[in-house]
């Protein structure tokens, strides 16, 4: 659930700097920034082994709301979230895109990097807090293409720490993961 957390939030993020791309006039791409590093939960905090969300996912899908409402429905894509002993990674290389509706036009989002973290709490309540995250995030779409550092698209969904809901289905494989901004869809891998 927390990888679905992680890849929500990579997800929503991404989303919100499409909204935002899509709103404003074209600007030049910008080049991704320097790792941005937080602060971590205390040992006490830590998630119990094999709860809900621990595993390995890949995220098969997202919505954005709120702030992130404009990128609408995505799917597809190579994104991993992986939740182990009260620490998420979310990383791909970018090579599949996920395709994104953003209204009248589709776009293609891809994320070559690695944001991590850890998480902590029950999965109705599940408190994410990023550590490092490293690459960037693009967002292409017809006359338009934004790039964004990894860092910036962590910053922007998780700043120093998010609650977010998770719902795990043991017998299907599937984990859904509910962030302020964007729900994500995971599926064990």
């Amino acid at each position: 659930m927390v990888i679905v957390v992680r890849a929500g939030l990579l997800v929503a993020g991404a989303a919100a700097l499409l909204a935002t791309a899509c709103s404003a006039t074209p600007e030049p791409a910008q080049t991704p920034g320097p790792t941005v590093t937080f602060e971590s939960p205390t040992p006490s905090e830590t998630a119990s082994a094999g709860a809900c969300p621990d595993g390995s996912y890949r995220v098969t899908g997202l919505e954005g709301r709120g702030e992130a409402a404009a990128i609408g429905k995505g799917t597809g894509g190579d994104i991993d979230a992986d939740f182990t002993d009260g620490t998420f990674t979310i990383s791909s290389d970018g090579a599949q895109p996920v395709t994104v509706d953003i209204g009248p036009t589709n776009a293609q989002l891809r994320f070559d990097g690695t944001i991590s973290g850890t998480y902590a709490g029950e999965p109705s309540a599940l408190r994410l807090t990023t550590k490092s995250a490293d690459g960037d995030v693009s967002i292409k779409g017809f006359g338009f293409t934004r790039t964004r550092s990894a860092s910036e698209l962590a910053g922007q969904l998780l700043g120093k720490g998010v609650t977010a809901q998770v719902t795990c289905d043991d017998a299907a494989g599937t984990a859904a993961v509910t962030l302020p901004n964007a729900s994500l869809t995971l599926k064990k891998s």
